[in-house]
């Protein structure tokens, strides 16, 4: 070989050995990049992990979240009912309520008008209790005043010892008025009444209204609360006696 041979020999080594050398500087630079982007990849996988762990964490929140949304919307429906149903049973309450202080001002009507009754009643008994106390007295002497010429008249006929029945005696009061059953009398007058049969007017005689008189100052509460008399027939009698 010659020299010039080897040497051109020598610059094809040298620049295959700096073109070695360029690689091998590039490869390292690569690797390097390589590694460096490795790196980078699994940071953004751990955030990747850690954003999927957060999204998966929130997920379940929102989930939680839903269902008691639904069970407040459920309580909230439920809520709702039982808000209209005790709207309801107020309004009821009320409007009881308002029928019974209607009720209850007719009662202290009825109770002032039979306290005013009773006064006038006690007062008069007050004013006339003197007579009623001397009553019997009274009688006596007028029976006594009766019975002394009726009985001369009647030893005169003949007939001594007998007592007829003398107008102003208790025979005679007995054998006048048992002629006559008041009670019948009042049953009679009440089935006249529309809306009356017998057991109802029967039931108004036991209870004291045995005549139209008395039945006219009653009141429909006070008929109401007699056996059988319901309110349509309680307005029925007050409205015919006051037309009457």
């Amino acid at each position: 070989m010659t020299d010039d041979e080897l040497r051109l020999a020598k610059e094809r080594l040298m620049k295959l050995w700096d073109g070695y050398e360029a690689q091998e500087l590039e490869l390292q630079a690569a690797l390097r990049k390589l590694k460096d982007l490795e790196t980078r990849n699994k940071d953004k996988e751990r955030v990747i992990d850690t954003l999927r762990e957060l999204i998966e964490s929130k997920d379940q929140e929102l989930r939680k979240f839903e269902i008691s949304t639904k069970e407040l919307e459920r309580e909230n429906s439920d809520l709702s009912k039982k808000l209209e149903e005790v709207t309801s049973s107020l309004d009821q309450e009320r409007a009881r309520y308002r029928k019974l202080f209607v009720i209850t001002q007719e009662l202290e009507r009825e109770v002032d008008r039979l306290t005013r009754e009773l006064e006038e009643r006690d007062r008069w008994f007050r004013d006339n209790m003197s007579f009623f106390e001397e009553f019997p007295t009274r009688v006596g002497k007028r029976l006594s005043m009766v019975e002394k010429p009726r009985r001369s008249l009647l030893e005169e006929l003949g007939e001594p010892g007998s007592k007829p029945a003398l107008p102003g005696s208790e025979e005679g009061a007995k054998a006048t008025f048992e002629m006559v059953d008041p009670k019948e009398e009042a049953l009679r007058d009440l089935l006249a009444i529309p809306g009356l049969d017998e057991e109802k007017a029967k039931v108004l005689v036991e209870a004291g209204f045995d005549s139209t008189s008395k039945l006219k100052e009653a009141s429909p509460f006070e008929l109401v609360k007699l056996e059988g008399i319901t309110p349509t027939i309680a307005r029925k009698i007050t409205d015919h006696l006051k037309a009457s």
